[in-house]
C-alpha cells in the first residue's frame, strides 16, 4: 500500500518537476543522485576509451549529409490506418505533440546553446532534421482523419517554455535523454504499428533520434570525463523524466496521459538497451534501483502478466482501447477564432503534401 502510495505521488512528481516546484524538488533529486552515485564508482572503460576529439558537430554534419531525406516525399496513399489498434491511434497523437513542442522549446534551447560552437551548429540541424517528424506524424493524422485543429498547433507553439536549468550542458544532458527515449519508443511502436507504413516511418524517426542522441552522448561523454561528478546531473535528468511534455501538455492528467500512452512501448528490449547505455555514462547500470524505479509506472502486460520493462513478448497489443485520462486531449483549445495570418492546419497539410514526390517515395523509405 506505501508502494503504490509513493509510485502515484511520483507519477504526479513527474508532471510537476520542471515548473516553480522543481526549485523545492531539485534537491531531493540530487541528494537521491549523490547517494547513487558516489565518487568511488569509476568511469566506464568504454567512456574512457571513446575518441572524443575535435569538432564533434563535424562529424555529426558528415554522416548527417549522407541520410538527408524529405517524409513529404514518401506517398502517403499507400498508408492504411484503419489497420491500427485504438492504442495506436491514441499514441499518434502523443507522438504528435512530442515533435510539435519544437515549436515551443526551440529559441530556448538556441538561447542556451547560442554560445557553444559545437551545440549551436548541431541544434540548427536537429531542428531541420526534426521536422521530418513533425511533418510525417501530421500528415498521418491527417489520413487518419484525426487532424489538430489548428488551434491545437498554435497552443503549443504558444508556450513560454521554461528551460529545464541555465546551464547548458545540463540542458544537453537533458536532451539526450529525450532522443534516447524517443529512439527506445519510437522503436517499440514501429514494431507493433499494424499498419506497414507507419511501422517504416517510426523506425525511420527512431533511426533519427537514436542519431541525435548519440551526438549528445558524446558531449555529455566528455563532460564526464573532464568532471565525473557531472554524471549526476544526468542521472537527475532521467529520474526527473525530463521532456518538454511536462510544459506543453496542458494540465497534469495530459502529462500523465502521454507519459503512460509512450511506457507502453517501452519492453525489455527496450529497457536493457537504456540500461547499456546508463552503464555507458553513469559507470553502472543501477539495474536494482531502475527495475523498481520502472515497476507500477503502467499496468503490467495483459499476456504475461509482467512489469512492462521485464516484458519480452514479440507482440503485446491486445487491440483493446487504452484507458485514457484524457483521450480527446488534441481537440481541446485555449483559443478561439482565427487569426490574421493563421494557416489551418488542414490547409497547412495539403500543402505539403503537394510538395511532395511520389516517384522518391521506394528510395526514400527503403
Amino acid at each position: 500500500m506505501l508502494d503504490q502510495t509513493f509510485r502515484s505521488i511520483a507519477k504526479y512528481a513527474y508532471a510537476l518537476n520542471q515548473g516553480p516546484a522543481r526549485f523545492v524538488m531539485d534537491p531531493l533529486y540530487e541528494a537521491v543522485c549523490a547517494r547513487l552515485l558516489p565518487d568511488s564508482i569509476p568511469l566506464s572503460k568504454g567512456l574512457n576509451a571513446a575518441d572524443l576529439s575535435g569538432n564533434l558537430y563535424f562529424r555529426y554534419r558528415g554522416v548527417s549529409r549522407r541520410l538527408t531525406y524529405f517524409i513529404e516525399d514518401w506517398d502517403f496513399s499507400q498508408a492504411r490506418p484503419e489497420l491500427l489498434t485504438p492504442r495506436q491511434r491514441q499514441m499518434m497523437h502523443t507522438v504528435a505533440l512530442g515533435e510539435t513542442s519544437g515549436s515551443a522549446v526551440a529559441s530556448g534551447f538556441l538561447h542556451a546553446f547560442r554560445t557553444d560552437p559545437e551545440l549551436a551548429a548541431f541544434f540548427g540541424t536537429w531542428f531541420v532534421e526534426e521536422l521530418n517528424h513533425f511533418i510525417g506524424y501530421h500528415l498521418y493524422l491527417a489520413r487518419m482523419g484525426e487532424t489538430w485543429p489548428s488551434q491545437r498547433g498554435l497552443d503549443v507553439a504558444r508556450v513560454e517554455w521554461t528551460p529545464y536549468s541555465r546551464d547548458p550542458m545540463e540542458l544537453a544532458a537533458a536532451n539526450m535523454y529525450q532522443e534516447l527515449v524517443g529512439f527506445l519508443v519510437y522503436s517499440g511502436f514501429s514494431r507493433q504499428a499494424k499498419d506497414p507504413f507507419l511501422a517504416k516511418m517510426a523506425l525511420q524517426f527512431a533511426k533519427d533520434e537514436l542519431r541525435h542522441y548519440k551526438f549528445y552522448q558524446q558531449v555529455v561523454a566528455r563532460k564526464i570525463r573532464a568532471e565525473p561528478r557531472f554524471r549526476r546531473t544526468v542521472l537527475k535528468v532521467i529520474l526527473k523524466a525530463t521532456t518538454p511534455y511536462n510544459q506543453v501538455s496542458g494540465g497534469v492528467n495530459n502529462v500523465l496521459h502521454h507519459l503512460e500512452m509512450g511506457s507502453f512501448y517501452f519492453r525489455k528490449r527496450e529497457y536493457d538497451l537504456f540500461l547499456r547505455e546508463v552503464e555507458y555514462l553513469l559507470g553502472t547500470k543501477l539495474e536494482g534501483f531502475f527495475d523498481w524505479f520502472f515497476k507500477g509506472i503502467a499496468p503490467p502486460c495483459t499476456f504475461c502478466s509482467r512489469e512492462l520493462a521485464q516484458c519480452d513478448c514479440e507482440h503485446y497489443e491486445d487491440g483493446k482501447a487504452p484507458e485514457t485520462r484524457n483521450p480527446g486531449w488534441w481537440k481541446e483549445v485555449s483559443t478561439t477564432g482565427r487569426r490574421q495570418g493563421e494557416l489551418a492546419m488542414s490547409e497547412w497539410i495539403e500543402q505539403v503534401r503537394s510538395m511532395g514526390r511520389p516517384r522518391a517515395a521506394v528510395s526514400a523509405q527503403n
